[in-house]
């Protein structure tokens, strides 16, 4: 079976989805299937043994990503010659590319999927006014959602519309390969972000500066935070008015092995971001056995159970009083790592590759129905 993976943003473009994207093809290819990657994004035609399709088309000025007309005809030009026999398309906030591939498997007659990878919101409008162009609820295309969160607001804005679940993957033999042994003295709160504003990493030094004068002192508190960005200088200058520049650290943009050597010498992890549609790095840290800090209204609630996997915050007051808690109860934080490094997320890529496949056999059967 040959795949087509239909994405706006791959690498070399760093990020989760192309990240995701990589993975993805990966594990899909060692299961046999011929997974192909098909994008705007430019580079070289083979990334880490996957053929990548560079489609060329004229740019819109100044904001990066390819005009509908243009994707659209080129897109399903290479699906026709490539012969695919499915398409996969990844749409992320602003995907012209990814829809125009969802239309052009449509066109080519082909079984397809379309995962939603971030939340909606500004863009759900499109999502209704869209059905007489791709009529979504009669029958053929796929829709899914990387976490619960999105596939409800997707839900929403396509009336009558089932959406599944697709969640991203990780190697949890990976994550699990360190022992989660912090030192003793600082309690360590590790993050990794991207240090962009929807991420809110000016939010995440408020709440620990906050936190810091709560605890007083007793015990020492250190947050650690992986990640390159705009906002880099901003926390980095807020840090230093809020009088803990000495206990915050920018470690920069780290390598997943180095992310895991954080994740051992640290005591919890912490994700700011509200509009977090998945949250991968949360999940590779509690993999790595640490308590998880994130927001109720992200999708990291899909595997972080209220105090048991770690603590979700309602707002920034109480992202305080959850920082507080984990420096101050020592008994509560090794319950939750002692349970965390004990029980592995049922998130490992030989699962969700398994729900892929379940995915694309529904597609094609789709696709027979409704041709019949």
């Amino acid at each position: 079976m040959r795949v087509a993976l239909v994405c706006d943003w791959f690498l070399p473009r760093q990020g989760g989805i192309e990240l995701h994207l990589r993975d993805l093809a990966v594990t899909l290819r060692e299961a046999g299937l011929d997974a192909r990657i098909v994008t705007t994004t430019r580079g070289d035609p083979v990334v880490e043994g996957i053929p990548v399709h560079r489609v060329h088309t004229p740019l819109m000025p100044g904001a990066g990503f390819a005009f509908w007309p243009g994707a659209l005809g080129e897109i399903e030009r290479v699906i026709r010659e490539e012969e695919f026999n499915v398409v996969h398309a990844h749409a992320s906030v602003v995907s012209p590319v990814a829809f125009a591939g969802a239309l052009a498997a449509r066109r080519a007659g082909l079984p397809s999927l379309l995962t939603f990878h971030s939340m909606l919101h500004r863009s759900s409008f499109f999502l209704g006014a869209s059905e007489a162009l791709f009529a979504w609820n009669q029958g053929g295309i796929v829709l899914s959602a990387v976490s619960s969160v999105v596939a409800e607001q997707v839900a929403r804005w396509i009336p009558g519309a089932s959406v599944g679940v697709l969640p991203n993957g990780l190697d949890t033999r990976f994550w699990r390969a360190r022992p989660n042994e912090p030192a003793n003295g600082e309690i360590v709160f590790a993050s990794a972000i991207r240090l962009s504003r929807k991420k809110r990493p000016l939010r995440l030094v408020r709440a620990f500066a906050d936190a810091v004068r709560f605890v007083a002192g007793a015990p020492a508190m250190r947050l650690v935070v992986a990640g390159s960005g705009p906002e880099a200088v901003p926390m980095r200058r807020l840090a230093d008015e809020l009088g803990v520049g000495a206990r915050v650290e920018l470690a920069g943009q780290l390598s997943r092995r180095a992310l895991r050597d954080l994740y051992a010498r640290s005591h919890a992890f912490v994700l700011p971001s509200e509009r977090e549609s998945f949250g991968i790095a949360a999940l590779e840290a509690r993999t790595a056995g640490l308590p998880v800090i994130a927001m109720l209204a992200s999708g990291v609630r899909d595997f972080v159970r209220q105090g048991i996997d770690g603590l979700l915050a309602r707002d920034d007051a109480e992202l305080t009083r959850h920082i507080s808690r984990l420096a101050l109860d020592a008994p509560f934080r090794e319950y939750v790592r002692h349970r965390n490094a004990s029980v592995v997320p049922p998130y490992d890529w030989r699962d969700v590759r398994a729900t892929h496949l379940e995915l694309y056999a529904l597609a094609a059967a789709r696709h027979t129905t409704a041709r019949g």
